[in-house]
């Protein structure tokens, strides 16, 4: 999953049994700048890819590893409770800035 302007779905769980061809997948995600729009990406992570039709398995923890390059620009006000509804559902949150841009 990506976010710039939009979130962006790039595969779901259930497209990869291989960890050479999802480690593949990955590498092929494109990033395509624009804003940060970290809300609407763990909202789509929440409600698309740790959802049972599409590959979550209920007795594997689910965790977010989310890969920023700024501080979230679209849907801000709304991020904090969406923070809530993932570590409600049990979902653990992972981040990792990746330029001096992050706070």
């Amino acid at each position: 999953m990506t976010s710039g302007n939009e979130a962006t779905l790039n595969f779901y769980l259930t497209n990869y049994t291989e960890v050479s061809s999802l480690v593949d997948a990955v590498r092929g995600i494109q990033y395509f700048g624009g804003n940060t729009n970290t809300t609407g990406g763990l909202r789509l992570t929440r409600t698309e890819i740790f959802n049972t039709a599409n590959g979550d398995r209920r007795r594997v923890p689910n965790v977010i590893v989310l890969i920023t390059d700024g501080n979230p620009t679209r849907e801000v006000d709304e991020l904090p409770d969406e923070v809530l509804r993932i570590k409600g559902a049990g979902i653990r949150i992972v981040v990792v800035g990746v330029t001096n841009a992050v706070s």
